[in-house]
Protein backbone atom coordinates (compact mmCIF):
# COMPACT_ATOMS: atom_id res chain seq x y z
CA UNK A 1 0.00 0.00 0.00
CA UNK A 2 3.01 2.38 0.42
CA UNK A 3 3.45 2.97 -3.31
CA UNK A 4 0.46 5.38 -2.91
CA UNK A 5 1.57 7.07 0.16
CA UNK A 6 4.91 7.21 -1.20
CA UNK A 7 3.97 8.88 -4.12
CA UNK A 8 2.40 11.88 -2.26
CA UNK A 9 5.20 11.97 0.00
CA UNK A 10 7.75 12.51 -2.61
CA UNK A 11 5.56 14.95 -4.34
CA UNK A 12 4.65 17.01 -1.42
CA UNK A 13 8.58 17.02 -0.23
CA UNK A 14 10.32 17.27 -3.40
CA UNK A 15 8.47 18.69 -6.47
CA UNK A 16 6.34 21.34 -3.92
CA UNK A 17 9.60 21.08 -1.55
CA UNK A 18 9.75 23.31 1.65
CA UNK A 19 6.25 24.38 2.92
CA UNK A 20 6.32 27.30 5.85
CA UNK A 21 3.35 28.42 7.38
CA UNK A 22 1.36 30.73 4.98
CA UNK A 23 4.16 30.69 2.80
CA UNK A 24 2.62 30.22 -1.45
CA UNK A 25 4.62 26.50 -0.99
CA UNK A 26 1.96 25.65 1.92
CA UNK A 27 -0.89 27.23 -0.60
CA UNK A 28 0.60 24.66 -3.08
CA UNK A 29 0.66 21.81 -0.92
CA UNK A 30 -3.09 22.73 -0.28
CA UNK A 31 -3.96 22.58 -3.46
CA UNK A 32 -2.41 19.39 -4.09
CA UNK A 33 -4.01 17.70 -1.45
CA UNK A 34 -7.01 18.84 -3.06
CA UNK A 35 -6.83 18.04 -6.80
CA UNK A 36 -6.06 14.70 -5.42
CA UNK A 37 -9.40 14.58 -3.56
CA UNK A 38 -11.21 15.41 -6.20
CA UNK A 39 -9.11 12.64 -8.32
CA UNK A 40 -10.82 10.24 -6.05
CA UNK A 41 -14.42 11.53 -6.64
CA UNK A 42 -14.63 13.50 -3.74
CA UNK A 43 -15.98 16.74 -3.17
CA UNK A 44 -13.37 18.74 -1.24
CA UNK A 45 -13.78 21.99 0.92
CA UNK A 46 -11.92 24.59 2.17
CA UNK A 47 -11.99 27.01 5.11
CA UNK A 48 -9.85 30.07 4.93
CA UNK A 49 -8.27 31.24 8.38
CA UNK A 50 -5.40 33.60 9.74
CA UNK A 51 -2.81 32.29 11.33
CA UNK A 52 1.16 33.46 12.89
CA UNK A 53 3.49 32.62 10.00
CA UNK A 54 6.26 31.42 12.72
CA UNK A 55 6.29 30.01 16.07
CA UNK A 56 9.61 31.76 17.42
CA UNK A 57 7.82 35.58 17.30
CA UNK A 58 5.54 35.34 20.26
CA UNK A 59 8.41 33.98 22.44
CA UNK A 60 10.81 36.38 21.06
CA UNK A 61 8.56 39.60 21.78
CA UNK A 62 7.75 37.90 25.71
CA UNK A 63 11.80 37.56 25.93
CA UNK A 64 12.28 40.93 25.29
CA UNK A 65 9.66 42.13 26.91
CA UNK A 66 10.77 40.41 30.30
CA UNK A 67 14.40 42.41 29.68
CA UNK A 68 12.59 45.58 29.14
CA UNK A 69 10.43 44.92 32.85
CA UNK A 70 14.11 43.81 34.20
CA UNK A 71 15.41 47.20 33.12
CA UNK A 72 12.73 49.05 34.58
CA UNK A 73 13.02 47.23 37.58
CA UNK A 74 16.55 47.33 38.06
CA UNK A 75 17.42 51.05 37.13
CA UNK A 76 14.03 52.64 38.75
CA UNK A 77 12.49 52.44 42.24
CA UNK A 78 8.50 52.79 42.87
CA UNK A 79 7.51 53.07 39.20
CA UNK A 80 9.67 51.07 38.03
CA UNK A 81 8.97 48.13 39.78
CA UNK A 82 5.32 48.87 39.31
CA UNK A 83 5.68 48.91 35.45
CA UNK A 84 7.90 46.31 35.32
CA UNK A 85 5.37 43.72 37.75
CA UNK A 86 2.51 44.97 35.14
CA UNK A 87 4.58 43.99 32.08
CA UNK A 88 6.00 40.27 33.99
CA UNK A 89 2.29 39.43 34.65
CA UNK A 90 1.10 40.20 30.95
CA UNK A 91 4.56 38.19 29.64
CA UNK A 92 4.24 35.08 32.09
CA UNK A 93 0.23 34.67 31.83
CA UNK A 94 0.25 35.21 28.15
CA UNK A 95 3.28 32.69 27.54
CA UNK A 96 1.90 30.22 29.69
CA UNK A 97 -1.36 30.75 27.40
CA UNK A 98 0.89 29.85 24.46
CA UNK A 99 2.22 27.22 25.78
CA UNK A 100 -1.15 25.93 25.89
CA UNK A 101 -1.65 26.77 22.53
CA UNK A 102 -4.56 29.45 23.29
CA UNK A 103 -4.71 32.94 22.00
CA UNK A 104 -3.00 35.67 24.65
CA UNK A 105 -2.12 38.77 24.47
CA UNK A 106 1.16 38.98 23.22
CA UNK A 107 -0.46 37.24 19.92
CA UNK A 108 -2.29 40.25 19.30
CA UNK A 109 0.87 42.64 18.90
CA UNK A 110 2.49 40.12 15.92
CA UNK A 111 1.70 39.94 12.28
CA UNK A 112 -1.11 37.08 11.13
CA UNK A 113 -1.34 35.42 7.45
CA UNK A 114 -4.03 33.94 5.37
CA UNK A 115 -3.58 30.15 4.92
CA UNK A 116 -6.45 27.43 4.50
CA UNK A 117 -7.58 23.69 5.59
CA UNK A 118 -8.87 21.55 3.11
CA UNK A 119 -10.91 18.50 3.60
CA UNK A 120 -13.39 15.96 2.20
CA UNK A 121 -15.95 13.32 3.30
CA UNK A 122 -15.74 10.40 2.70
CA UNK A 123 -19.46 9.07 2.97
CA UNK A 124 -20.63 4.96 4.38
CA UNK A 125 -22.07 2.08 2.99
CA UNK A 126 -24.97 2.78 4.90
CA UNK A 127 -26.14 5.29 7.25
CA UNK A 128 -23.95 7.50 9.13
CA UNK A 129 -23.91 7.15 12.64
CA UNK A 130 -20.17 7.82 13.88
CA UNK A 131 -17.44 10.51 12.61
CA UNK A 132 -14.20 10.00 12.29
CA UNK A 133 -11.32 12.69 11.03
CA UNK A 134 -8.37 11.62 9.64
CA UNK A 135 -5.98 14.52 10.00
CA UNK A 136 -2.41 15.47 8.89
CA UNK A 137 -0.30 18.74 8.84
CA UNK A 138 0.70 19.99 5.40
CA UNK A 139 3.07 22.77 6.94
CA UNK A 140 6.70 22.09 7.31
CA UNK A 141 9.20 23.86 10.47
CA UNK A 142 12.44 26.18 10.32
CA UNK A 143 15.97 24.08 10.73
CA UNK A 144 17.28 26.18 14.00
CA UNK A 145 20.72 24.86 16.02
CA UNK A 146 18.28 24.10 18.38
CA UNK A 147 17.01 20.72 16.79
CA UNK A 148 20.67 19.98 15.34
CA UNK A 149 21.70 16.89 17.68
CA UNK A 150 20.08 15.77 20.85
CA UNK A 151 22.96 17.46 23.15
CA UNK A 152 21.85 20.69 21.79
CA UNK A 153 18.24 19.96 22.07
CA UNK A 154 18.81 19.15 25.62
CA UNK A 155 20.85 22.24 26.82
CA UNK A 156 17.60 24.03 25.26
CA UNK A 157 14.61 21.92 26.61
CA UNK A 158 16.60 22.82 30.13
CA UNK A 159 17.41 26.82 29.42
CA UNK A 160 13.61 27.05 28.55
CA UNK A 161 12.23 24.94 31.01
CA UNK A 162 14.00 27.20 33.69
CA UNK A 163 13.11 30.12 31.16
CA UNK A 164 9.38 29.34 31.54
CA UNK A 165 9.91 28.81 35.39
CA UNK A 166 11.26 32.35 35.46
CA UNK A 167 8.57 34.22 34.33
CA UNK A 168 6.18 34.22 37.03
CA UNK A 169 9.08 34.39 39.24
CA UNK A 170 10.26 37.42 37.87
CA UNK A 171 6.84 39.06 38.03
CA UNK A 172 6.64 38.11 41.56
CA UNK A 173 9.96 39.69 42.25
CA UNK A 174 8.99 42.45 40.29
CA UNK A 175 5.23 42.79 42.98
CA UNK A 176 7.45 42.40 45.77
CA UNK A 177 9.86 45.03 44.37
CA UNK A 178 7.09 47.62 44.52
CA UNK A 179 7.13 47.22 48.31
CA UNK A 180 10.69 46.45 49.20
CA UNK A 181 14.26 47.67 47.77
CA UNK A 182 17.14 45.39 48.56
CA UNK A 183 20.10 44.30 46.06
CA UNK A 184 19.06 41.15 46.48
CA UNK A 185 16.15 40.83 44.84
CA UNK A 186 17.82 43.31 42.06
CA UNK A 187 20.20 40.09 41.67
CA UNK A 188 17.69 37.73 41.24
CA UNK A 189 16.02 40.17 38.17
CA UNK A 190 19.92 40.02 36.46
CA UNK A 191 20.28 36.23 36.71
CA UNK A 192 16.62 36.22 34.71
CA UNK A 193 18.34 38.37 32.54
CA UNK A 194 20.78 36.24 31.49
CA UNK A 195 18.65 33.55 31.03
CA UNK A 196 16.66 35.49 29.05
CA UNK A 197 19.12 37.23 27.05
CA UNK A 198 20.39 33.35 25.99
CA UNK A 199 17.23 31.92 24.89
CA UNK A 200 16.63 35.16 23.15
CA UNK A 201 19.87 34.37 20.93
CA UNK A 202 18.15 30.65 20.41
CA UNK A 203 14.95 31.78 19.50
CA UNK A 204 16.47 34.28 17.44
CA UNK A 205 18.75 32.20 15.42
CA UNK A 206 16.09 29.85 14.36
CA UNK A 207 14.05 32.51 13.39
CA UNK A 208 16.21 33.11 10.85
CA UNK A 209 16.79 29.65 9.84
CA UNK A 210 15.23 28.11 6.35
CA UNK A 211 12.12 25.80 6.46
CA UNK A 212 12.71 21.91 5.85
CA UNK A 213 11.43 20.04 3.01
CA UNK A 214 9.41 17.61 5.75
CA UNK A 215 9.03 14.33 3.91
CA UNK A 216 8.57 12.88 7.35
CA UNK A 217 7.37 15.73 8.84
CA UNK A 218 4.50 15.95 7.56
CA UNK A 219 4.53 15.00 3.70
CA UNK A 220 4.33 11.00 5.78
CA UNK A 221 1.09 11.88 7.02
CA UNK A 222 -0.53 13.35 4.25
CA UNK A 223 0.68 10.79 1.85
CA UNK A 224 -0.81 8.26 4.42
CA UNK A 225 -3.96 9.84 4.93
CA UNK A 226 -4.56 10.60 0.75
CA UNK A 227 -3.89 6.90 0.21
CA UNK A 228 -6.67 5.70 3.11
CA UNK A 229 -9.01 8.18 0.97
CA UNK A 230 -8.28 6.05 -1.97
CA UNK A 231 -8.55 3.11 0.16
CA UNK A 232 -11.78 4.19 1.27
CA UNK A 233 -13.49 4.51 -2.35
CA UNK A 234 -12.69 1.24 -2.75
CA UNK A 235 -13.87 -0.29 0.82
CA UNK A 236 -16.31 2.11 2.53
CA UNK A 237 -17.21 1.48 6.00
CA UNK A 238 -20.42 0.51 7.14
CA UNK A 239 -21.37 3.14 9.16
CA UNK A 240 -19.08 5.84 10.04
CA UNK A 241 -18.25 8.72 8.22
CA UNK A 242 -14.52 10.17 7.47
CA UNK A 243 -13.23 13.14 7.38
CA UNK A 244 -9.86 14.04 5.55
CA UNK A 245 -8.73 16.81 7.12
CA UNK A 246 -5.41 18.57 5.59
CA UNK A 247 -4.27 21.18 8.16
CA UNK A 248 -2.63 24.20 8.28
CA UNK A 249 -0.02 26.33 11.14
CA UNK A 250 1.09 23.49 13.18
CA UNK A 251 3.78 24.12 13.11
CA UNK A 252 2.69 27.56 14.85
CA UNK A 253 0.70 26.44 17.14
CA UNK A 254 -2.14 24.20 15.74
CA UNK A 255 -3.88 27.15 14.24
CA UNK A 256 -5.68 25.03 11.48
CA UNK A 257 -7.04 22.28 14.14
CA UNK A 258 -7.65 24.70 16.66
CA UNK A 259 -10.14 26.77 13.62
CA UNK A 260 -10.96 22.93 11.75
CA UNK A 261 -12.65 22.25 15.57
CA UNK A 262 -14.11 25.40 16.13
CA UNK A 263 -15.57 25.58 12.90
CA UNK A 264 -17.13 22.46 12.41
CA UNK A 265 -18.24 21.83 16.55
CA UNK A 266 -21.75 21.34 15.69
CA UNK A 267 -20.99 18.86 13.07
CA UNK A 268 -18.58 16.70 15.33
CA UNK A 269 -20.40 14.70 17.83
CA UNK A 270 -19.77 12.92 20.82
CA UNK A 271 -19.21 9.87 18.29
CA UNK A 272 -16.68 11.77 16.80
CA UNK A 273 -12.67 10.10 16.94
CA UNK A 274 -9.50 12.00 15.55
CA UNK A 275 -6.92 9.87 14.43
CA UNK A 276 -3.88 12.54 13.54
CA UNK A 277 -1.15 11.37 11.54
CA UNK A 278 2.44 13.34 11.93
CA UNK A 279 5.80 12.36 11.35
CA UNK A 280 5.21 8.55 10.22
CA UNK A 281 7.86 7.50 7.93
CA UNK A 282 11.27 7.46 9.62
CA UNK A 283 14.26 4.97 9.88
CA UNK A 284 13.67 2.52 12.73
CA UNK A 285 10.77 3.65 13.94
CA UNK A 286 6.41 3.07 14.71
CA UNK A 287 3.92 2.33 13.82
CA UNK A 288 3.99 4.63 17.15
CA UNK A 289 1.06 5.82 18.60
CA UNK A 290 1.19 8.58 22.09
CA UNK A 291 0.07 7.71 24.87
CA UNK A 292 0.19 11.34 26.19
CA UNK A 293 1.76 14.78 25.35
CA UNK A 294 2.78 17.55 27.45
CA UNK A 295 3.96 21.12 25.92
CA UNK A 296 2.89 22.91 29.25
CA UNK A 297 0.31 20.17 31.15
CA UNK A 298 0.45 16.66 30.32
CA UNK A 299 -2.62 15.99 27.73
CA UNK A 300 -3.67 11.98 27.73
CA UNK A 301 -4.89 10.05 25.49
CA UNK A 302 -8.17 8.65 26.49
CA UNK A 303 -8.34 4.95 27.54
CA UNK A 304 -10.90 3.72 25.18
CA UNK A 305 -8.44 4.97 21.89
CA UNK A 306 -5.25 3.48 23.67
CA UNK A 307 -6.95 0.21 24.54
CA UNK A 308 -7.83 0.22 20.57
CA UNK A 309 -4.30 0.47 19.72
CA UNK A 310 -3.45 -1.98 21.94
CA UNK A 311 -5.29 -4.58 21.20
CA UNK A 312 -4.75 -3.96 17.18
CA UNK A 313 -0.49 -4.25 18.21
CA UNK A 314 -1.41 -7.15 20.10
CA UNK A 315 -3.67 -8.88 17.17
CA UNK A 316 -0.90 -7.50 14.39
CA UNK A 317 2.73 -8.23 15.78
CA UNK A 318 3.53 -8.33 12.45
CA UNK A 319 3.07 -4.26 12.17
CA UNK A 320 5.42 -4.09 15.35
CA UNK A 321 3.49 -1.41 17.03
CA UNK A 322 4.35 0.27 20.32
CA UNK A 323 3.44 3.42 21.85
CA UNK A 324 5.58 6.69 23.31
CA UNK A 325 4.85 9.38 26.14
CA UNK A 326 6.27 12.46 24.45
CA UNK A 327 7.10 15.78 26.72
CA UNK A 328 8.02 19.48 25.21
CA UNK A 329 6.44 18.73 22.14
CA UNK A 330 2.31 18.61 20.64
CA UNK A 331 0.82 17.44 17.95
CA UNK A 332 -2.54 18.36 16.24
CA UNK A 333 -4.30 15.79 18.61
CA UNK A 334 -3.48 18.24 22.02
CA UNK A 335 -6.74 20.39 20.02
CA UNK A 336 -8.36 17.28 19.99
CA UNK A 337 -7.84 16.40 23.63
CA UNK A 338 -8.31 19.50 25.02
CA UNK A 339 -11.64 19.88 23.41
CA UNK A 340 -12.63 16.22 24.85
CA UNK A 341 -13.09 14.18 21.73
CA UNK A 342 -11.40 10.82 21.63
CA UNK A 343 -8.63 10.77 19.86
CA UNK A 344 -5.10 8.91 18.94
CA UNK A 345 -2.09 10.07 17.53
CA UNK A 346 0.43 7.92 15.37
CA UNK A 347 3.43 9.92 15.18
CA UNK A 348 6.38 7.66 15.01
CA UNK A 349 9.45 7.60 17.57
CA UNK A 350 12.40 6.00 18.20
CA UNK A 351 12.47 3.34 21.04
CA UNK A 352 15.00 5.79 22.27
CA UNK A 353 13.11 8.50 22.07
CA UNK A 354 13.76 10.59 19.07
CA UNK A 355 11.87 11.32 15.71
CA UNK A 356 14.64 11.52 12.91
CA UNK A 357 15.68 14.36 10.97
CA UNK A 358 13.02 16.25 12.78
CA UNK A 359 13.23 20.05 12.03
CA UNK A 360 16.19 19.60 10.05
CA UNK A 361 17.43 19.74 6.60
CA UNK A 362 18.17 16.35 6.04
CA UNK A 363 14.06 15.52 6.55
CA UNK A 364 14.27 14.89 3.03
CA UNK A 365 12.58 11.92 0.68
CA UNK A 366 15.57 9.72 0.50
CA UNK A 367 15.39 9.15 4.20
CA UNK A 368 11.50 8.43 4.10
CA UNK A 369 11.34 4.28 4.74
CA UNK A 370 8.70 2.64 2.71
CA UNK A 371 8.48 -0.26 4.83
CA UNK A 372 7.47 1.61 8.09
CA UNK A 373 4.85 4.05 5.91
CA UNK A 374 3.45 0.53 5.05
CA UNK A 375 3.50 -0.53 8.23
CA UNK A 376 2.12 2.57 9.81
CA UNK A 377 -0.44 2.95 6.75
CA UNK A 378 -1.79 -0.55 7.96
CA UNK A 379 -2.30 0.18 11.66
CA UNK A 380 -4.10 3.42 10.79
CA UNK A 381 -6.34 1.47 8.51
CA UNK A 382 -7.00 -0.72 11.01
CA UNK A 383 -7.64 2.13 13.16
CA UNK A 384 -10.36 3.13 10.59
CA UNK A 385 -12.09 -0.10 10.68
CA UNK A 386 -12.07 -1.09 13.76
CA UNK A 387 -13.72 2.30 15.25
CA UNK A 388 -16.47 1.90 12.38
CA UNK A 389 -17.03 -1.75 13.91
CA UNK A 390 -17.74 -0.12 17.73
Amino acid sequence: MSDIALKHIEYLSVTVGPRGTATDKEREAHDYVENTLKELGYETHRDSLQVAPSIYPVFILALFVMLVAVWLFYQFKGAGALAASALGIIVAVSTLMELALNDNPLRWFLPVAPSQNVYAVAKPAGEAQKKIVVAAHVDTHRTPLIWASPGMYTVYRVLSTLGMVGLPVGAIVFVIGIFVTNDFLRQIALGLAVLDGLLLLMVLQAEFTKHTAGANDNASGVGVMLSLAARLKREPLADSEVWFVATAAEETGAYGMSDFVRRHEDELDDDTTFLILDSIGGKDTGPCWLRSEMFLLPLNYPARTLGLAEKIAADRPDLGAYSWTVQGAYSDGAIALKEGFDALTLMNYTKKGSIPNLHQPSDTFDRVDPGVVDRTEEFAWEVVRRVDRG
